[in-house]
């Protein structure tokens, strides 16, 4: 079986799960392309170092179609006469691509109604409390994606999501959001033998709570500083350490002046992907306030450190990952009385914080690149004996 992995930037996120692909599809008898339709990620300014050396390894069967280029930039043209030159170049079988409303996915769907004999999965994270639907728009939104043979998605809220959209359940499988825990796990662990070198170059506190999330207003950035003030905790010797980066940036500094918390809270700008793990390590639990997110991969590093979390209802992680009183807790959006109580729970009760780290620590080993390798290849199997199937002469 050939596959066509098709996605808008191999960013260090990515490079991890296809690496995964291509070795499992190895084992299995299949093999693996790669389209990156763009060089530049839309989303990060810093540089991407995995991407970086997985490109400089000179991977065969791997083309990038716009290079010094980015999504945001458009290039309609180009990217479609990419997409459907490199479908005679790689002539898949089944042809797995990130989400369904960029353009190189439009040609790719294009593609397929055009007669094209491949199966055609989406990767996604959306799920239905992910801000306010509108039926119009979900009504154009099922009749693309019912158009697709198959999606992998982050959980089974995401699943449920798929299922209304138009895909199966029997068509659609978990484990899009994965990190590469045993890299993060090994790298939260050696920074544990550097800490005070991590603390003086990054500025961090002795004791600090974490929360790592861009700055815009869905975020509630400004309702983690809030909740913060209100435990209590800066009082005790805890700190705040917020990682991020955005328009909202401004909003989020006035606040912390407001609340005269300038002491007792840390911003830091553009931490690399590869710094991470010590500031994970070092930090007590995290905090994801978010009015809505479609999952939160920096829970997954958390729980790869060890460290427990608070995040709220319409995380993606919640429920799924985040499992209440066992790993962390789950909190209303826009609850801060209650992220405020969990804040205090985690920072004074005589040994949950040791309990809930060990267990995060143990929920995060399924979520692996392996298993999002497993449930593609396992999904591709199934669509590929189905189209073939759909195409025998009778």
């Amino acid at each position: 079986m050939r596959i066509l992995f098709v996605i808008g930037n191999l960013g260090d996120y990515h490079v991890p799960r296809y690496e995964a692909l291509t070795e499992l599809a190895a084992d299995r008898g299949h093999q693996v392309s790669l389209v990156e339709g763009f060089s530049r990620s839309p989303l990060y300014d810093f540089p991407q170092a995995r991407r970086a050396a997985f490109f400089n390894s000179s991977p065969s069967n791997a083309v990038t179609l716009l290079e010094g280029a980015c999504e945001a930039d458009g290039h309609w043209c180009r990217i479609g006469a990419g997409v459907f030159a490199a479908l005679r170049r790689f002539n898949p079988d089944v042809v797995v691509t990130h989400g369904y409303n960029s353009n190189y996915s439009f040609f790719l769907l294009l593609a397929k109604l055009l007669r094209r004999r491949f199966a055609l999965i989406y990767m996604s994270d959306s799920k239905a409390d992910d801000g306010k639907r509108y039926l119009i728009k979900e009504g154009l939104k099922r009749i693309v994606v019912s158009r697709y043979d198959g999606a992998l998605v982050a959980g089974e809220k995401h699943r449920a999501y798929a299922k209304s959209l138009g895909i199966p359940m029997a068509r659609s499988r978990i484990g899009f959001d994965v990190i590469d825990v045993d890299y993060f796990s090994k790298k939260a662990r050696a920074a544990l033998a550097s800490a005070s070198t991590i603390r003086e170059r990054f500025g961090l506190p002795e004791r600090y709570v974490l929360c790592v999330s861009r700055f815009v207003k869905r975020k509630n950035v400004d309702l983690v500083i809030e909740a913060f003030f209100r435990s209590g905790l800066h009082a005790a010797g805890l700190s705040l350490v917020l990682v991020g980066q955005g328009p909202c940036e401004g909003q989020i500094r006035d606040e912390i002046d407001r609340r005269g918390m300038k002491n007792h809270i840390v911003v830091l700008n553009s931490v690399v992907n590869s710094d991470m793990p010590g500031l994970y390590s070092l930090a007590e639990f995290v905090v994801l306030g978010s009015a809505f997110d479609q999952w939160g991969l920096c829970i997954n590093e958390a729980f790869a450190a060890g460290r427990p979390a608070i995040v709220t209802r319409t995380c993606g992680v919640a429920n799924e990952l985040v499992l209440e009183g066992l790993n962390g807790f789950i909190v209303e959006p826009g609850d801060v009385s209650a992220m405020a109580d969990r804040m205090v729970q985690l920072a004074t009760v005589p040994g949950m914080q040791e309990r809930l780290s060990d267990n995060a620590a143990w929920s995060i080993r399924r979520w692996t690149p392996k298993f999002f390798a497993t449930n593609v290849i396992e999904l591709a199997e199934s669509l590929a004996g189905a189209e073939t199937a759909a195409y025998m002469p009778a």
